[in-house]
């Protein structure tokens, strides 16, 4: 088990030098002096020549881009991701003040993903000819189909806008909660809906959930107690990815309804070029799914031995 948890340590890694070199090149190749442009955004347009020679050498800007990256490496491995250029802030407190409202939101919205995706998901399997599992069917394709933007932008239009039911933007109590998490939850729920139903589709065929049929056991019960538990496990790694997605999604469902969390913030800073601010919001997006897939992964193959002698065999 030590090989399959390092095997995934290492693979998380790489994954995370590759995304954060990948934003660092992209960062370092835009046009400008980035040592002139960081200084005129501290000090404004009298920035000293003075200042810019500081910065050019603090920044190492002469080296190579791999010298470049491997001091911001090293600064970012001891908590040090620079300075934010809008606030003056360390990008560090920037990211623990605005972590919490996104992982507010983000949470809430696994929540509703889970509940609705496994909900509708067995409802699809226990019904599968019946017009309620069509209605799922299509329902869980329109909510993987739209984009989120347009999404959003037809709730604010149909609840704010013509209804007047809830607030269009901000943080101002539950209100203003619903939105964000329902556009964030129905991709996700809609993917794990599928996912669900085929599985427990399959499962419910096998002989044993048709043995507990013939001792005349409830259907329901069939279903939650023979079926469900044997499915749960191939919808892990789906529900995992997904919920990760929660994240990453948060960027766009932040901007649209004015959220105060790391999405918003990581937005306004790609728009001010505060590469500080965007290298430590790349990094810590990355992280957070990784780690999110990775343990779901590792729990997945503690927990079911054939994937563990498969990952050992490999």
């Amino acid at each position: 088990m030590g090989k399959v948890v390092a095997r995934h340590l290492v693979s998380a890694v790489a994954v995370l030098l590759v995304v954060t070199f990948a934003t660092f090149l992209l960062l370092r190749s835009t046009p400008g002096n980035t040592a002139t442009s960081i200084a005129v955004r501290q000090a404004g347009p009298g920035a000293s020549q003075e200042q810019v020679d500081r910065l050019h050498a603090e920044l190492r800007l002469d080296s190579s881009l791999p010298v470049q990256y491997g001091v911001w490496l090293g600064r970012a491995v001891q908590g040090d991701l620079g300075r934010s250029d809008r606030s003056g802030r360390t990008v560090t407190d920037e990211i623990a003040a605005k972590a919490p409202r996104t992982l507010f939101l983000g949470l809430g919205a696994a929540v509703i993903a889970l509940v609705v995706g496994f909900g509708a998901g067995v409802l699809s399997a226990v019904d599968r000819r019946g017009g309620l599992a069509a209605a799922l069917r299509v329902g869980a394709l329109a909510a993987v189909s739209i984009p989120t933007f347009w999404m959003s932008f037809l709730l604010i239009v149909l609840l704010s806008e013509q209804l007047r039911w809830l607030p269009t933007s901000g943080d101002r109590g539950f209100a203003s909660w619903i939105m964000p998490w329902v556009v964030l939850a129905l991709p996700a729920a809609g993917a794990i809906s599928r996912v669900v139903s085929v599985s427990l589709t399959e499962t419910m065929s096998r002989q044993h959930v048709t043995a507990a049929r013939a001792r005349g056991a409830p259907g329901w019960s069939v279903v939650l107690r023979d079926g469900l538990p044997h499915a749960a496990g191939a919808t892990l790694n789906v529900t995992a990815m997904h919920v990760g997605m929660l994240l990453t999604g948060s960027v766009i469902v932040e901007t649209v309804f004015a959220w105060p969390g790391l999405g918003a913030w990581f937005v306004d800073s790609v728009k001010f070029r505060d590469n500080g601010a965007v290298l430590g919001g790349v990094l810590v997006f990355a992280l957070a799914f990784i780690l999110i897939t990775r343990g779901i992964d590792v729990v997945q193959k503690i927990t079911d031995p054939r994937l563990r002698k498969a990952e050992v065999g490999a």
